[in-house]
């Protein structure tokens, strides 16, 4: 990079810090080419295949055009099975949208910044032809194995974008960036990644997991399972060397629509032991999530060499925090019954609701699929005085934060701050009892108004103004019995119209083998009146 760029990223800011420091939701987001300014020899390309489609192939025409003062390598329709690829200086590689990338278990299928004893990796992109996304297919691999599409190391000045990752809940991130080389180290910076979705993602990993970066963009992210965007510095080798190198943080990070549906969180962070820099993150939306956000706090690990069996702090670590100066806005949580939720936050679900959690583990190993939780779970938040008070604690500027669905005993701005005051004890249901940590028991949820799960059986039905609405036993059955014709109409939770149908007998039998378990409203309107219930469904 030349002085020059430098400079103008020093003015520019300086100035957001002089004009807008004390205001960070007025932060601008800069221009593209702050992130990523490449240049691109264009007189310089190659195709591949070119009647050889394997990995030294297509490794060979890399190196060659790096060497060569770069150039734009163009990949063609087709299904590649690769083993490892190093990405190099100068190469800007598209992707026609109807290629398939396909590999065996690996640490990753490409690298930017590994080779040659970490040596430096800059000015290269790695995006479709037209926009339209390709494919990872990692999806014929089994839960337990590693892969990733993409490892950042020393790299920079760089943009991935326009793909699909058909994963398999497999072990890792699709993109994962980390800190490589001696001290002081080298790690991704400058750069945008966009466009990009995952499917049936691991509830631990998810789409892109950066432990450090810096001068960053994200955008157009979504991912179904897990997190789309995780901002979490926990590799134990990280902490290490942070205890004597204060560069490798997270920091001056920005993110805009970041999505996540059936999974974990659309975004997350948790500094570990890191003290992190600033993160500006908005329009993010969580379709039956565990919560759209996760902001944790900073915290030790025992087993990694960090604390003591009494939790103080040894061998130089700390509980990390991400600067104050963070952002996230503009943020939409539409309740779901299909959320990854890990054993631990169980606790967080209505008593009413937890005839939703299905009991057997995931294939992740990890998460049940359960209801949402919340908006947001900001565990940072719980007992904050100030920065680093208690230790670990800290509190970002959110703002616009929306939800739609959840229970009325969801505290109304969206929020769990408090692992004890915002679970739900005592719950009188069938089925194992969900754990609850020491400290966070016997504390008063004062939002709780149930302790048994809603759910319509034969002799538990509801009667209002004439009607008796029930499940038959052991059926896909809804009976509405009434004493004059009805228009029935069935909501999901999300408020979609289901089913509809009118009932000119007493007694109304309808089919519900289409609609899954879970939550719905029923509304019955006739002549005289229109009621409406709550009901969950359970074969």
């Amino acid at each position: 990079m030349n002085k020059l760029i430098l400079i103008s990223k020093a003015i520019f800011f300086l100035a957001t810090f002089v004009c807008f420091g004390q205001n960070p939701i007025d932060r601008v987001l800069p221009a593209d080419d702050y992130f990523y300014n490449p240049t691109i020899n264009t007189s310089n390309q190659m195709a591949f295949p070119n009647g050889n489609n394997t990995t030294s192939a297509l490794q060979a025409m890399i190196d060659n055009l790096s060497s060569s003062g770069g150039g734009v390598l163009t990949i063609n329709a087709g299904t590649y099975t690769l083993e490892q690829i190093h990405m190099k200086t100068g190469v800007h590689i598209r992707v026609h949208p109807e290629v398939v990338f396909k590999s065996v278990p690996r640490n990753a299928l490409f690298r930017a910044g590994y080779t040659n004893n970490f040596a430096h990796v800059n000015n290269w992109s790695f995006q479709s032809t037209n926009g339209q996304k390709f494919t990872f297919d990692f999806s014929d691999l089994q839960s337990t194995e590693d892969i990733r599409a993409f490892q950042l190391g020393n790299t920079s000045n760089f943009k991935l974008s326009d793909f699909l990752v058909l994963d398999n809940f497999t072990k890792f991130n699709a993109i994962s960036s980390g800190a490589v080389g001696g001290t002081p180290a080298k790690f991704p910076t400058n750069g945008i990644i966009e466009n990009l979705d995952i499917k049936k993602a691991h509830y631990g990993y998810g789409l892109t997991q950066n432990q450090v970066a810096q001068n960053m963009l994200f955008r157009n992210l979504s991912g179904e399972g897990g997190v789309t965007l995780r901002l979490e510095s926990g590799f134990s080798g990280l902490a290490d060397l942070y205890v004597t190198d204060k560069t490798p943080i997270l920091n001056n990070i920005y993110a805009r629509n970041i999505s996540c549906t059936n999974g974990a969180h659309a975004v997350m962070l948790s500094p570990h032991t890191i003290t992190q820099g600033m993160v500006d993150v908005r329009d993010v939306t969580g379709v039956s999530c565990e919560a759209a956000v996760s902001i944790n706090f900073g915290f030790l690990s025992e087993s990694k060499g960090q604390s003591d069996a009494n939790g103080n702090a040894i061998n130089g670590h700390s509980e990390g925090t991400f600067s104050e100066d963070s952002v996230i806005a503009n943020v939409i949580a539409t309740f779901g019954t299909n959320a990854q939720v890990r054993a631990a936050r169980l606790r967080h679900i209505p008593c009413a609701l937890r005839g939703h959690i299905k009991m057997t583990i995931n294939l992740d190993d990890e998460s049940y699929t359960a209801p949402s939780l919340a908006s947001v779970y900001y565990l940072a938040l719980e007992d904050y005085v100030s920065l680093n008070n208690p230790k670990g604690r800290y509190q970002i500027v959110l703002d616009n934060i929306n939800h739609s669905g959840f229970s009325s005993e969801v505290r109304a701005d969206g929020l769990i701050t408090d692992g004890g005051e915002n679970d739900f004890e005592g719950c009188d249901i069938d089925g194992p009892p969900i754990w609850i940590k020491g400290e966070d028991k016997n504390t008063p949820n004062p939002l709780q108004t149930t302790y048994t799960a809603d759910v319509l059986g034969i002799d538990d039905y509801d009667e209002t103004s004439g009607f008796k609405i029930y499940q038959e036993f052991n059926s896909k059955k809804l009976m509405v019995i009434s004493n004059e014709s009805a228009e029935i109409k069935i909501y999901n939770s999300l408020g979609a119209l289901v089913k509809t149908l009118k009932s000119q007998d007493k007694s109304t039998a309808i089919n519900v083998s289409s609609l899954s378990i879970g939550l719905y409203i029923i509304k019955i309107k006739t002549n005289s009146l229109i009621a409406s219930k709550k009901i969950v469904l359970n074969y």
